[in-house]
């Protein structure tokens, strides 16, 4: 996605968050390149996903950026803590179908937000994401259900430039097809909660 796309796609970001359950917001405002290093130094190339620490200087510089931040603090609020992180690599051919599927696992998914910070670009033949735009809103879902609602509402398939951020609620329908490119697709997930 060009940047002038995204910027015109963050314009409102909160609100697209509330009403399709996800948002594009431009996480470009740290040196990449660096930021692409810290990754693979801490992947140790591995292609492996790998939990990492709420406090690992990544999670900061994804955290720090201030379109994220403004975000967080109207979708969590101000003093939302890191609960999960997890860096992934698809490398090579590798490519990991993911089934239609709601992400939040508790009685507390619905006021949590997941960043996937995209490090490099991916386009519609790389795997990306996709979603069932609004299922937020139905609340946990059964495996049947979800099967119904995909079959009847149109999915919205995520493409996205490097340094791209995808905010997600939980409980959005989400899933992924099978790549047919190669080389990396390095996303930083962080999932945050309410301090309470």
């Amino acid at each position: 996605m060009a940047l002038a796309c995204l910027a015109a796609e963050a314009e409102g970001a909160g609100d697209k968050l509330v009403r399709r359950g996800y948002a594009l917001i431009d996480g470009s405002a740290v040196d990449l390149t660096a930021a692409v290093a810290a990754f693979d130094r801490l992947q140790g190339n591995s292609g492996e996903p790998l939990q990492i620490a709420p406090d690992h200087p990544l999670v900061a510089a994804l955290l720090e950026q201030p379109a994220v931040s403004d975000l967080v603090a109207e979708a969590v609020g101000p003093k939302a803590k890191v609960v999960r992180g997890v860096a992934f690599d698809q490398q090579g051919h590798a490519s990991w179908f993911v089934p239609w599927h709601q992400a939040g696992r508790d009685a507390e998914a619905a006021q949590r937000l997941i960043l996937r910070w995209h490090l490099d670009l991916i386009g519609p033949a790389d795997g990306g994401l996709r979603v069932l735009p609004g299922s937020h809103v139905k609340g946990r879902l059964t495996a049947e259900a979800i099967d119904r609602l995909a079959a009847e509402t149109p999915s919205m398939e995520l493409a996205v430039s490097a340094g791209t951020v995808l905010a997600l609620r939980p409980l959005v329908v989400q899933g992924a097809r099978r790549r047919t490119t190669r080389g990396h697709r390095r996303i930083l997930q962080v999932e945050l909660a309410p301090r309470g």
